[in-house]
């Protein structure tokens, strides 16, 4: 019984269960972002640095998806050092 009650949320003034406040870093970039060119630099799969820029096409739970000369390209967020906003 104390495990049930340990997991529910105390309720807002409307009598709703309000949302757990989230503990940690957030991972996605700002949705403003959509659609802009970014510089980014990460890790490539031989462990050395990379950097190149793209147009932010969308972003997932496992990475951004930007256009890159062209073609989409998924860099995973364990791999990414640096995002940037390149101002137009």
């Amino acid at each position: 019984m104390a495990e049930i009650l340990d997991a529910m949320t105390k309720p807002d003034s409307n009598g709703t269960p309000a949302l757990p406040k989230r503990r940690g870093p957030k991972g996605l970039l700002p949705s403003t972002w959509l659609e802009r060119t970014l510089k980014v630099a990460y890790t490539g799969c031989y462990g050395s640095g990379q950097e190149t820029s793209g147009t932010l096409l969308d972003l997932y739970p496992a990475g951004p998806i930007l256009s890159v000369a062209g073609a989409k390209t998924l860099i995973s967020w364990d791999r990414l050092v640096l995002c940037e906003l390149v101002e137009d």
